[in-house]
């Protein structure tokens, strides 16, 4: 069984990352999975939660924050050395490889971790920006597979893992009475 999600995982990773491809969408994935370009728009993101929401939203960064770096080293220390899944980049046969391979493993995306968990904390804390985080989110998982660096359902799997982690510390916050009401 575990060879045939393995074929289809191979397969969509084809389709995905040779069919579904164009030059102009070459530039906007390799500039959406480079946390060099993508930092910026967090950041105004943070400022904006913060100047929005004041106290309650400071809190909230900081408890995201916190929850990042947990996801973070999770994904790179525990579960990608625990499932040790080489990326498609050393795997596959035919590939568009658009940036450098990377070192580590492929499973789970530690882009699609972080991603995940920051879309369902803010999704679920500041409701008015669910559809645009997602989509961003969204976007820079996929922008894994597009580049060559991760399969399908290392991105799945990443978000999933991630927005997991979202939903614990969104919760967690709202057990505490940690409103994110307007001050």
């Amino acid at each position: 069984m575990q060879n045939v999600i393995m074929h289809i995982d191979s397969a969509l990773f084809q389709v995905l990352n040779g069919i579904l491809t164009s030059p102009p969408t070459d530039h906007l994935f390799i500039f959406l999975t480079s946390i060099r370009h993508t930092w910026p728009i967090y950041a105004i993101l943070a400022l904006f939660i913060g100047f929005t929401y004041k106290k309650q939203g400071i809190i909230a960064l900081m408890a995201l924050a916190l929850t990042l770096g947990i996801t973070d080293q999770f994904s790179t220390h525990v579960l990608k050395p625990m499932v040790n899944r080489e990326r498609p980049c050393r795997q596959e046969a035919t590939i568009r490889l658009l940036i450098p391979c990377g070192p580590g493993q492929s499973f789970p995306s530690t882009h699609a971790i972080n991603n995940g968990c920051l879309a369902m904390f803010i999704g679920i804390m500041f409701p008015h920006m669910r559809l645009w985080i997602l989509v961003f989110a969204l976007l820079v998982s996929y922008s894994r597979i597009y580049v060559g660096v991760h399969y399908p359902l290392d991105v799945l799997g990443g978000l999933l893992i991630g927005a997991g982690f979202g939903l614990f510390t969104a919760m967690m916050l709202r057990r505490f009475s940690i409103s994110t009401a307007k001050s």
